[in-house]
């Protein structure tokens, strides 16, 4: 089993009777987890679009996605994992003028 230690993953959830800290709350309960992230980055009428950020160690993948479902969520993709003994942070790239 490989051993996640972060997760970024793009996900939408309906806006109406979505509760950001109850998710955060369950997400925590998830195996592995020890912290979490969750930034809104698009507001429609009906969705949010949203970052959820996952750090921990040996986090369960099936789990937090069933836990992020439950919510009447949809994963649409992942846009970071790091996995192994340690993170390694992505290097941020000079701007060029």
């Amino acid at each position: 089993m490989i051993r996640i230690r972060r997760i970024v993953l793009d996900v939408d959830i309906p806006s109406k009777g979505t509760s950001l800290v109850r998710l955060a709350e369950d997400i925590l309960r998830v195996k592995g987890v020890k912290a979490v992230n969750i930034t809104v980055e698009e507001t429609d009428v009906d969705v949010l679009g949203l970052v959820i950020i996952v750090e921990g160690d040996s986090i369960d993948f099936e789990e937090l996605k069933e836990t992020i479902e439950n919510h009447g969520a949809a994963i649409h993709g992942i846009d970071q994992i790091v996995a192994g003994d340690y993170i390694i942070e992505y290097p941020v790239r000079p701007a060029y003028r």
